[in-house]
């Protein structure tokens, strides 16, 4: 039959699956490195402030008070080599002038104050602090530490021999007149320019270009004026006050253009300048008096209404200052005005009182039997006697042209300066 069948082929028991390998969890992805956000920038490190010192708040810088000076403030002074009367006098200071003070006499001297500066005539000296407008108290002043001692007078010994008067009836001739004593605060007035000792008396002449700008002064002098004269706007020329400065102009008392013929026409321009800003030449006076009616004249061709007596001892005091001349017909003007004077000190009106009127002119008495014109040419001539002859005087008496020969030349202005007036 059928072949017998073999035994089916054992089916090899299934091998056993590998086991399977577990599928690796997916790695957990590496948690993202976090992109850093933009870096917190530090903390700035607070940089410590400078420790305070406790020191108080500066100081401002205080700005050192001016030293201390006087202004004069009347006429000539006299400067002494001590704080009183009894010391020797060694120059004078005029009215206006500036000086730093650098001590005063003693404290329990107050009463009768002296004040030292430095220099007159080179040398330090002493003055009347009642004279004087001081910038600070008297008792702020430092105490002065080289007084110089009180001179005594030396006895002058007896002569063996007493010397027997002069048998002879030889008038002695005067000596020259006196200075007069320094102004005292008293109430007669003021000091006086006095005689015109120390002026030079010539005729007047030009010797270089005059030019007003060589003369030059700043309008800050007017307030400066107005202080002196005591906080007044007021012209002593004629009584005038003034509502404000506006109205008024800088007066020179002695006139530029004059004191150029009179001398500064050989000065210096910083010697013309001071001079134009000195307040001992300064005052106010309205424009008309000042450009139309005194101009550049002298106390010869032309006097105020009001205060004369103290007008012309300004000159007096300006020219003797600067040096500068006087020609005749002003020394005799001059000299004329100042007999009649009892005080020279600026007198000031009631405000709202009428200016004063014109000066009227009085004559001089004519020189000589019949008034000679060759030794009195202003008796002859001066028809308004003021001192001066002027051209249309000349011509009225027929003695024009005049030339420097004639006694009449003397009392008129040579305007150029070439030896003839009014040709």
């Amino acid at each position: 039959g059928p072949s017998p069948t073999s035994a089916p082929t054992r089916t090899s028991t299934a091998t056993s699956a590998p086991t399977a390998t577990p599928t690796p969890r997916p790695t957990t992805a590496p948690t993202a490195t976090r992109t850093p956000g933009p870096t917190t920038p530090p903390t700035a490190t607070r940089t410590p402030r400078p420790t305070r010192t406790a020191t108080s708040a500066p100081t401002a810088t205080h700005t050192p008070e001016p030293d201390p000076y006087f202004t004069v403030n009347t006429g000539l002074v006299n400067v002494r080599t001590g704080p009183g009367n009894t010391y020797p006098i060694i120059g004078t200071v005029a009215q206006g002038e500036r000086f730093d003070i650098s001590a005063r006499n003693p404290a329990n001297s107050l009463r009768a104050t002296w004040l030292q500066f430095c220099c007159v005539n080179e040398q330090s000296g002493w003055v009347y602090a009642p004279l004087l407008i001081v910038s600070h108290e008297l008792s702020a002043i430092p105490i002065a530490t080289d007084i110089p001692a009180v001179p005594t007078a030396t006895p002058v010994p007896p002569t063996a021999t007493p010397v027997p008067p002069t048998a002879t009836n030889t008038p002695i001739p005067p000596t020259a007149a006196p200075v007069p004593p320094t102004a005292t605060a008293s109430s007669s007035g003021g000091s006086s320019g006095g005689n015109l000792g120390g002026i030079r008396i010539v005729s007047e002449n030009r010797c270089s270009h005059y030019n007003a700008d060589d003369y030059s002064y700043p309008q800050s002098v007017e307030p400066q004026i107005i202080a002196q004269q005591g906080g007044r706007i007021y012209s002593p020329y004629t009584g005038r006050y003034f509502a404000n400065r506006g109205e008024t102009d800088i007066e020179h008392i002695v006139a530029r253009s004059e004191a150029h013929d009179s001398g500064l026409c050989a000065a210096d321009n910083n010697t013309r300048r001071a001079f134009a800003r000195d307040l001992l030449n300064l005052t106010l006076a309205s424009p008309s008096v000042n450009r139309h009616q005194k101009v550049d004249k002298d106390v010869a061709q032309w006097l105020p209404a009001l205060n004369p007596c103290w007008y012309v001892n300004q000159v007096v005091m300006v020219k003797r200052k600067y040096n500068l001349s006087m020609d005749r017909a002003e020394a005799t003007a001059a000299e004329r005005v100042l007999a009649g004077c009892s005080s020279t000190a600026m007198q000031f009106t009631e405000p709202g009182s009428a200016p004063a009127p014109p000066p009227t002119a009085t004559p001089p008495p004519a020189s000589g039997a019949g008034g000679n014109c060759d030794s009195n040419p202003l008796g002859c001539y001066d028809d308004n006697g003021n001192g001066r002859i002027t051209c249309a005087e000349a011509r009225r008496h027929g003695i024009a042209p005049v030339p420097r020969s004639h006694p009449a030349y003397q009392y008129m202005r040579d305007g150029d300066s070439d030896g003839v007036v009014c040709e």
